[in-house]
């Protein structure tokens, strides 16, 4: 048998793609990277209170004038009364003028907070707020270590 030629008229050979950088295409990639980077980073602002920490090295021995025992909001203890959250502010009041807390002593009126633990941290703040505009000066939270097993 005979071999066959067979001629192809008008196609050419394929040739390798030119290798060139689509600047449009880069850029894109750029901003994209850039909006990547600045949306999940520092640059947001989150809202929140800021709260200046103490030292947590050694326990403060300082005479409390008032302890409170918070079960709830709606279940407060200061000094052998039950107070709401809203009635608080008047109780405490009314003990600090009673009690008068000398300033011989050099310190300012402490009030120790014994918190359930079930106690949300926006109603412990609410309660600080409470006590400041009452006239402590500061407050302090009592903790218990937790029971290991």
């Amino acid at each position: 048998m005979s071999a066959k030629r067979f001629k192809f008229i008008g196609v050419s050979r394929l040739q390798p793609p030119d290798v060139a950088i689509d600047l449009f295409n880069i850029l894109n990639m750029l901003v994209l990277l850039g909006m990547f980077f600045l949306l999940n980073s520092r640059f947001i602002i989150s809202p929140g209170i800021g709260i200046e920490l103490a030292k947590l090295d050694i326990v403060e021995a300082r005479k409390t004038v008032g302890v409170l025992t918070v079960q709830s909001e709606r279940l407060i203890m200061f000094n052998g009364d039950i107070f709401t959250l809203d009635s608080l502010g008047y109780g405490m009041k009314k003990y600090l003028k009673k009690v008068k807390p000398s300033e011989k002593d050099g310190n300012d009126p402490v009030l120790l907070v014994r918190p359930d633990k079930s106690l949300s941290v926006n109603v412990l703040l609410k309660i600080c707020s409470i006590a400041k505009d009452a006239g402590y000066e500061n407050v302090q939270i009592a903790i218990s270590p937790v029971a290991q097993k």
